[in-house]
Protein backbone atom coordinates (compact mmCIF):
# COMPACT_ATOMS: atom_id res chain seq x y z
CA UNK A 1 0.00 0.00 0.00
CA UNK A 2 2.89 2.23 1.13
CA UNK A 3 4.34 1.49 -2.45
CA UNK A 4 1.57 2.08 -4.48
CA UNK A 5 0.72 5.63 -2.71
CA UNK A 6 4.11 6.92 -3.64
CA UNK A 7 4.40 6.33 -7.55
CA UNK A 8 2.24 6.68 -10.45
CA UNK A 9 0.06 3.84 -12.03
CA UNK A 10 2.78 3.25 -15.10
CA UNK A 11 5.08 2.72 -12.32
CA UNK A 12 3.62 0.30 -10.07
CA UNK A 13 4.88 -2.96 -11.80
CA UNK A 14 8.29 -1.83 -11.11
CA UNK A 15 8.19 -0.77 -7.49
CA UNK A 16 6.67 -3.46 -6.71
CA UNK A 17 9.07 -5.59 -8.18
CA UNK A 18 11.75 -3.89 -6.69
CA UNK A 19 10.06 -4.87 -2.99
CA UNK A 20 10.16 -8.31 -3.82
CA UNK A 21 13.17 -8.79 -5.62
CA UNK A 22 14.67 -7.50 -2.44
CA UNK A 23 13.25 -9.65 0.13
CA UNK A 24 14.57 -12.48 -2.55
CA UNK A 25 18.11 -11.19 -2.41
CA UNK A 26 17.59 -12.05 1.70
CA UNK A 27 16.06 -15.90 0.40
CA UNK A 28 19.28 -16.06 -2.16
CA UNK A 29 22.17 -15.08 0.39
CA UNK A 30 20.30 -16.59 3.59
CA UNK A 31 20.01 -20.30 3.02
CA UNK A 32 23.66 -20.14 1.68
CA UNK A 33 24.64 -18.40 5.04
CA UNK A 34 23.08 -20.86 6.86
CA UNK A 35 24.25 -23.73 5.30
CA UNK A 36 27.38 -23.04 5.71
CA UNK A 37 26.96 -21.95 9.45
CA UNK A 38 25.18 -24.86 9.84
CA UNK A 39 28.36 -27.09 8.74
CA UNK A 40 31.47 -24.36 10.29
CA UNK A 41 29.52 -24.04 13.92
CA UNK A 42 25.96 -25.38 14.37
CA UNK A 43 22.07 -24.88 14.01
CA UNK A 44 22.07 -22.04 16.53
CA UNK A 45 24.31 -19.81 14.91
CA UNK A 46 21.86 -19.55 12.17
CA UNK A 47 18.91 -18.61 14.33
CA UNK A 48 21.54 -16.32 16.57
CA UNK A 49 22.00 -14.44 12.90
CA UNK A 50 18.94 -14.15 11.94
CA UNK A 51 18.01 -12.43 15.35
CA UNK A 52 20.60 -9.86 14.50
CA UNK A 53 18.89 -9.38 11.01
CA UNK A 54 15.63 -9.40 12.66
CA UNK A 55 16.29 -6.74 15.39
CA UNK A 56 17.93 -4.05 12.80
CA UNK A 57 14.87 -4.42 10.54
CA UNK A 58 13.15 -3.39 13.32
CA UNK A 59 15.60 -0.10 14.36
CA UNK A 60 14.83 0.77 10.46
CA UNK A 61 11.44 0.04 10.57
CA UNK A 62 10.84 2.54 13.45
CA UNK A 63 12.79 4.99 11.82
CA UNK A 64 11.08 5.32 8.41
CA UNK A 65 9.10 7.64 7.90
CA UNK A 66 5.13 7.08 7.67
CA UNK A 67 3.51 7.54 4.64
CA UNK A 68 0.60 9.61 3.78
CA UNK A 69 -2.42 7.54 3.14
CA UNK A 70 -6.19 8.52 1.09
CA UNK A 71 -7.96 8.53 4.49
CA UNK A 72 -7.28 11.54 7.35
CA UNK A 73 -7.20 9.98 10.93
CA UNK A 74 -10.61 10.80 11.79
CA UNK A 75 -12.46 8.80 9.54
CA UNK A 76 -9.72 5.70 10.50
CA UNK A 77 -10.72 5.91 13.58
CA UNK A 78 -14.04 6.21 13.39
CA UNK A 79 -13.99 3.31 11.12
CA UNK A 80 -12.14 1.41 13.66
CA UNK A 81 -14.61 1.98 16.41
CA UNK A 82 -17.23 1.25 13.98
CA UNK A 83 -15.70 -2.22 13.66
CA UNK A 84 -15.16 -3.16 16.66
CA UNK A 85 -19.22 -3.58 17.41
CA UNK A 86 -19.50 -5.97 14.06
CA UNK A 87 -20.30 -9.16 14.32
CA UNK A 88 -18.71 -11.86 12.35
CA UNK A 89 -22.27 -11.80 9.74
CA UNK A 90 -21.86 -8.63 9.28
CA UNK A 91 -18.45 -8.19 8.78
CA UNK A 92 -18.83 -10.57 5.82
CA UNK A 93 -21.52 -8.74 4.35
CA UNK A 94 -19.37 -5.64 4.79
CA UNK A 95 -17.18 -7.86 2.53
CA UNK A 96 -19.50 -8.34 -0.14
CA UNK A 97 -20.27 -4.86 -0.02
CA UNK A 98 -16.74 -4.35 -0.65
CA UNK A 99 -16.39 -7.33 -3.21
CA UNK A 100 -19.33 -5.04 -4.83
CA UNK A 101 -17.34 -1.82 -5.35
CA UNK A 102 -15.28 -3.62 -8.16
CA UNK A 103 -16.33 -3.28 -11.67
CA UNK A 104 -19.18 -6.17 -12.65
CA UNK A 105 -16.47 -7.03 -15.12
CA UNK A 106 -13.26 -7.20 -13.22
CA UNK A 107 -15.15 -9.21 -9.98
CA UNK A 108 -14.36 -12.26 -11.95
CA UNK A 109 -10.85 -10.90 -12.88
CA UNK A 110 -10.52 -10.51 -8.76
CA UNK A 111 -11.69 -13.74 -7.53
CA UNK A 112 -9.33 -15.36 -9.93
CA UNK A 113 -6.50 -13.28 -8.74
CA UNK A 114 -7.29 -14.22 -5.14
CA UNK A 115 -6.80 -18.08 -6.23
CA UNK A 116 -3.71 -17.30 -8.28
CA UNK A 117 -2.39 -16.25 -4.74
CA UNK A 118 -3.40 -18.88 -2.74
CA UNK A 119 -1.89 -21.23 -5.44
CA UNK A 120 1.71 -19.13 -5.44
CA UNK A 121 2.05 -19.41 -1.98
CA UNK A 122 1.57 -22.87 -1.67
CA UNK A 123 4.14 -23.40 -4.63
CA UNK A 124 6.84 -21.21 -2.78
CA UNK A 125 5.97 -22.42 1.06
CA UNK A 126 6.17 -25.80 -0.69
CA UNK A 127 9.18 -25.30 -2.08
CA UNK A 128 10.77 -24.01 0.97
CA UNK A 129 9.45 -26.94 3.49
CA UNK A 130 9.39 -30.14 0.88
CA UNK A 131 12.48 -29.09 -1.47
CA UNK A 132 14.91 -29.33 1.67
CA UNK A 133 13.60 -33.10 2.86
CA UNK A 134 13.45 -34.41 -0.54
CA UNK A 135 17.45 -32.98 -1.61
CA UNK A 136 18.48 -34.93 1.74
CA UNK A 137 16.30 -37.49 1.74
CA UNK A 138 16.05 -38.45 -1.65
CA UNK A 139 19.36 -37.14 -3.42
CA UNK A 140 21.47 -37.37 0.17
CA UNK A 141 22.63 -33.60 -0.35
CA UNK A 142 24.44 -31.21 2.09
CA UNK A 143 23.20 -28.90 3.63
CA UNK A 144 25.86 -26.25 2.30
CA UNK A 145 24.10 -27.68 -1.31
CA UNK A 146 20.31 -27.70 -0.16
CA UNK A 147 21.42 -23.72 0.56
CA UNK A 148 23.03 -23.57 -2.72
CA UNK A 149 19.94 -24.62 -4.11
CA UNK A 150 17.88 -21.50 -2.97
CA UNK A 151 20.81 -19.11 -3.73
CA UNK A 152 19.98 -20.31 -7.26
CA UNK A 153 16.76 -19.61 -6.91
CA UNK A 154 16.87 -16.20 -5.41
CA UNK A 155 19.96 -15.16 -8.37
CA UNK A 156 16.91 -16.09 -10.60
CA UNK A 157 14.70 -14.16 -8.68
CA UNK A 158 17.20 -11.34 -8.40
CA UNK A 159 18.20 -11.34 -12.11
CA UNK A 160 14.13 -10.83 -13.13
CA UNK A 161 13.91 -7.62 -11.00
CA UNK A 162 14.40 -5.36 -14.02
CA UNK A 163 12.61 -7.63 -16.59
CA UNK A 164 9.60 -8.51 -14.68
CA UNK A 165 9.19 -4.69 -13.79
CA UNK A 166 9.33 -3.78 -17.35
CA UNK A 167 6.96 -6.48 -18.82
CA UNK A 168 4.16 -6.04 -15.67
CA UNK A 169 4.15 -2.09 -16.63
CA UNK A 170 4.73 -1.94 -20.74
CA UNK A 171 3.49 -5.47 -21.78
CA UNK A 172 1.02 -6.79 -19.80
CA UNK A 173 0.21 -7.66 -16.51
CA UNK A 174 -0.65 -11.17 -17.70
CA UNK A 175 2.12 -11.90 -19.44
CA UNK A 176 3.43 -12.26 -15.95
CA UNK A 177 0.81 -13.54 -14.08
CA UNK A 178 -0.09 -16.57 -16.31
CA UNK A 179 4.26 -17.99 -16.69
CA UNK A 180 4.46 -17.01 -13.29
CA UNK A 181 1.88 -19.69 -12.53
CA UNK A 182 2.21 -22.28 -15.17
CA UNK A 183 6.00 -22.61 -15.14
CA UNK A 184 6.12 -23.52 -11.69
CA UNK A 185 3.66 -26.06 -12.65
CA UNK A 186 5.99 -28.41 -15.21
CA UNK A 187 8.62 -27.84 -12.14
CA UNK A 188 7.05 -29.52 -9.64
CA UNK A 189 5.88 -31.84 -11.99
CA UNK A 190 9.10 -32.97 -12.46
CA UNK A 191 11.06 -32.42 -9.62
CA UNK A 192 9.89 -35.62 -7.88
CA UNK A 193 11.81 -37.17 -11.32
CA UNK A 194 15.28 -35.47 -10.84
CA UNK A 195 18.47 -37.64 -9.50
CA UNK A 196 21.22 -35.11 -9.64
CA UNK A 197 22.42 -31.81 -8.06
CA UNK A 198 22.67 -30.27 -11.41
CA UNK A 199 18.81 -31.64 -12.51
CA UNK A 200 17.33 -30.53 -9.11
CA UNK A 201 18.79 -27.08 -9.77
CA UNK A 202 18.18 -26.18 -13.03
CA UNK A 203 14.63 -27.11 -11.55
CA UNK A 204 15.08 -24.68 -9.02
CA UNK A 205 16.24 -21.94 -11.24
CA UNK A 206 12.84 -22.06 -13.16
CA UNK A 207 11.17 -21.81 -10.00
CA UNK A 208 13.21 -18.53 -9.64
CA UNK A 209 12.05 -17.60 -12.84
CA UNK A 210 8.50 -17.98 -12.30
CA UNK A 211 8.74 -16.25 -8.80
CA UNK A 212 10.57 -13.45 -10.37
CA UNK A 213 7.63 -13.04 -12.83
CA UNK A 214 5.12 -12.88 -10.13
CA UNK A 215 7.22 -10.28 -7.92
CA UNK A 216 4.39 -7.98 -7.60
CA UNK A 217 2.33 -8.91 -10.43
CA UNK A 218 -0.18 -10.38 -8.66
CA UNK A 219 -0.29 -7.45 -6.17
CA UNK A 220 -0.28 -4.89 -9.01
CA UNK A 221 -3.01 -6.57 -11.28
CA UNK A 222 -5.38 -6.29 -7.87
CA UNK A 223 -4.56 -2.78 -7.68
CA UNK A 224 -5.82 -2.04 -10.90
CA UNK A 225 -8.97 -3.89 -10.04
CA UNK A 226 -9.75 -2.64 -7.11
CA UNK A 227 -11.32 0.78 -6.28
CA UNK A 228 -9.22 3.03 -3.89
CA UNK A 229 -11.75 3.14 -1.23
CA UNK A 230 -11.37 -0.71 -0.78
CA UNK A 231 -7.78 -1.16 -1.63
CA UNK A 232 -6.51 -2.26 1.40
CA UNK A 233 -9.60 -4.28 2.36
CA UNK A 234 -9.43 -6.14 -0.68
CA UNK A 235 -5.97 -6.52 -0.74
CA UNK A 236 -5.54 -7.51 2.85
CA UNK A 237 -8.85 -10.22 1.97
CA UNK A 238 -6.40 -11.76 -0.96
CA UNK A 239 -3.66 -11.98 1.33
CA UNK A 240 -5.60 -13.84 3.87
CA UNK A 241 -6.96 -16.05 1.73
CA UNK A 242 -3.26 -16.67 0.23
CA UNK A 243 -1.97 -17.33 3.79
CA UNK A 244 -4.28 -19.71 4.72
CA UNK A 245 -2.93 -22.16 1.65
CA UNK A 246 0.34 -20.88 3.30
CA UNK A 247 -0.57 -22.83 6.58
CA UNK A 248 -1.96 -25.39 5.27
CA UNK A 249 0.24 -26.76 2.28
CA UNK A 250 3.20 -27.48 4.41
CA UNK A 251 1.43 -29.66 7.07
CA UNK A 252 -0.49 -31.76 4.17
CA UNK A 253 3.20 -31.88 2.45
CA UNK A 254 4.34 -33.51 5.49
CA UNK A 255 1.63 -35.92 5.44
CA UNK A 256 2.42 -36.92 2.15
CA UNK A 257 5.90 -36.98 2.86
CA UNK A 258 5.39 -39.45 5.45
CA UNK A 259 2.80 -41.95 4.01
CA UNK A 260 4.81 -41.92 0.55
CA UNK A 261 7.88 -39.98 -0.19
CA UNK A 262 8.84 -36.20 -0.40
CA UNK A 263 8.55 -35.89 -4.11
CA UNK A 264 4.58 -36.87 -3.83
CA UNK A 265 3.45 -33.05 -2.48
CA UNK A 266 5.07 -31.49 -5.88
CA UNK A 267 2.88 -33.91 -7.96
CA UNK A 268 -0.17 -32.79 -5.72
CA UNK A 269 0.45 -29.40 -6.14
CA UNK A 270 1.31 -29.28 -9.38
CA UNK A 271 -2.70 -29.29 -10.85
CA UNK A 272 -3.21 -26.23 -8.58
CA UNK A 273 -1.01 -24.51 -10.43
CA UNK A 274 -2.08 -25.91 -13.68
CA UNK A 275 -5.90 -24.23 -13.07
CA UNK A 276 -4.14 -21.19 -11.89
CA UNK A 277 -2.46 -20.48 -14.73
CA UNK A 278 -5.63 -21.55 -17.12
CA UNK A 279 -7.94 -19.17 -15.20
CA UNK A 280 -5.11 -16.43 -15.33
CA UNK A 281 -5.22 -16.88 -19.24
CA UNK A 282 -8.66 -17.36 -19.90
CA UNK A 283 -10.77 -15.74 -17.39
CA UNK A 284 -8.36 -12.87 -16.09
CA UNK A 285 -8.84 -9.95 -17.93
CA UNK A 286 -5.72 -7.55 -19.30
CA UNK A 287 -5.82 -4.78 -16.58
CA UNK A 288 -3.01 -2.60 -17.97
CA UNK A 289 -4.28 0.53 -19.16
CA UNK A 290 -2.52 2.20 -22.85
Amino acid sequence: MAGVDMVRPDQRGRVLSGFHGINYVGLALGPLLGGILTETVGFRAVFIVYALCAGLSVVLGFSAENPSTAFSPARLSDRTESSKRQTLSERLRSLKDLFHQIHPELRPTYVVLVFATFTSIIHRVTTQSMLPLYATSQLSLTPKEVGFLFTISGLSVFAMILPAGFVIDKVGRKWATVPSTGIPALAFLFIPFSETFFQLAVFVAFLGVANGLSLGSLATSTFDVVPPSARGRLQAFRRTIAEIGGVGAPLLGGLLTDTFNAGVPFLAYAPLLVLSAALLAVVGRETLER
